[in-house]
């Protein structure tokens, strides 16, 4: 009953909007003419050994009219997202990130910001250098044996998609920052006793142990697998699911569609939507009266913060909301998924969901530079002092230089005229 079970999710697994994974690139390309896709006889082929029959319901998944992209492009959109898109932004994010945890470090943990914003960075990295580790991987296989790599099938067979995990933590914490800075301006008296910093830490912490630790547990599912087309003859790697899985499937689905599916993103999103909101209007009013802001209990410092994080938590709202709003999507749309009749789309929106969650956790730095003015003093100090120093050095030259022309040129001009005389 299990194999049954096992062979029938072969079916490329009608994934639930946690965990998401695609198909393996077959061998051979898929027949167009191809109008029924049942399973011939076992007379009709013969198995190879290890493999199980790839079987489909009554069409192609990746084959078949209904599809509204084909699957050509959807291979050619993976090719270029995974082999430059992603790579050039894991350039920009990867080196970006670790320069957030050294500035944070730097300005001090004891301070319950810089912990979070610290903790952000931490969770970000980890999560880019994960995704790139496989998606490099990619590059190379997808274009020589069509199949996964060593290291995805060491990654998936193991238990290590769990890694993935970091990625929900990081909208946890954005979650945290946002609500922590609309307590801070609404109620500023009450943030500095309530709120405190080892507190949150701890909080950081557990989150980081619990939603990846939750993680793993999803990941012991997916299993790498040897299929066989029987109707293309095309042997490929496709991702099925473990016997684990069929005896804990209630708990795994659980946690898979309700908990990482919707309820961290959901939650995540909505929370840091409500109190950015409530902060930009609140900051509005302390900026109103800032001509009695020597009277008022929220220092220009803290303004400048909160306008910082309020960009912070934009940047966050812009690109988690289509991420949730396509897995709402196929909710309500059951062929909008992996092994449905719109295969190829769902992939493909999976990969330009890929870019903006990339996106979101590489650009912070630029905001933090900018409107950040200890992040970019400390910045300077810890990454450019010399170049920094050198300009500024000139500046200061050029500016006494700036003050002393006429004098001196009084000076001078009264001696050439008096050599002149003599």
């Amino acid at each position: 009953m299990a194999e049954d079970n096992k062979e029938q999710d072969i079916n490329l697994n009608s994934h639930s909007p946690g965990f998401v994974t695609g198909r393996g690139n077959t061998t051979k390309p898929w027949p167009e003419n191809v109008t029924s896709t049942a399973a011939p006889s076992s007379q009709n082929f013969t198995l190879p050994e290890g493999c199980v029959v790839l079987q489909f319901e009554d069409f192609i998944p990746w084959d078949n009219q209904d599809n509204l992209i084909s699957a050509e492009f959807e291979q050619f959109f993976h090719r270029v997202v995974t082999g430059w898109v992603l790579p050039m932004i894991f350039l920009i994010g990867g080196p970006t990130n670790v320069m957030n945890m050294v500035v944070f470090y730097k300005l001090g943990l004891k301070e319950r910001i810089n912990v979070c914003l610290f903790s952000l960075s931490l969770a970000d990295e980890l999560y880019m250098i994960r995704n790139m580790l496989l998606d490099g991987e990619q590059i190379y296989t997808q274009f020589t044996t069509g199949k996964y790599g060593p290291l995805a099938q060491f990654v998936i067979n193991n238990n290590l998609l769990g890694f993935v995990g970091f990625t929900w933590v990081s909208q946890i914490i954005s979650a945290i920052i946002a609500s922590e800075r609309c307590f801070c301006i609404v109620s500023p008296l009450h943030s500095q006793t309530v709120l405190k910093t080892r507190t949150t830490a701890i909080f950081i912490a557990t989150c980081f142990i619990v939603v990846v630790g939750l993680c793993f547990v999803v990941a012991t599912r997916y299993r790498v697998m040897c299929v066989y087309d029987p109707i293309s003859g095309a042997v490929t790697d496709a991702i099925g699911s473990s016997e684990f899985y069929f005896q804990h499937q209630k708990f795994i689905d659980y946690l898979d569609s309700v908990v990482y599916g919707i309820t961290i993103p959901g939650a995540a999103l909505v929370t840091v939507t409500l109190t950015t909101i409530v902060t930009a209007v609140k900051l509005r009013q302390v900026v109103a009266k800032r001509a009695d802001m020597s009277s008022s209990k929220i220092s220009a410092r803290e303004v400048a913060i909160t306008r910082m994080l309020i960009c912070n938590s934009i940047l966050f709202i812009v690109c988690v909301f289509p991420i949730s709003f396509f897995r709402w999507v196929r909710f309500f749309v059951p062929e909008l998924n992996s092994g449905r009749r719109y295969h190829n789309t769902y992939l493909t929106a999976f990969w330009v969901l890929d870019v903006v969650a990339y996106i979101n956790s590489s650009f912070n730095f630029f905001i933090y530079y900018k409107m950040g003015s200890r992040y970019r003093e400390t910045f300077k100090e810890l990454f450019c002092k010399r170049r920094c120093l050198g300009n500024q050095t000139i500046g200061n030259t050029r500016e006494q230089e700036s003050h002393q022309p006429v004098p001196s040129i009084t000076r001078t001009s009264n001696i050439s005229t008096s050599s002149g005389e003599a």
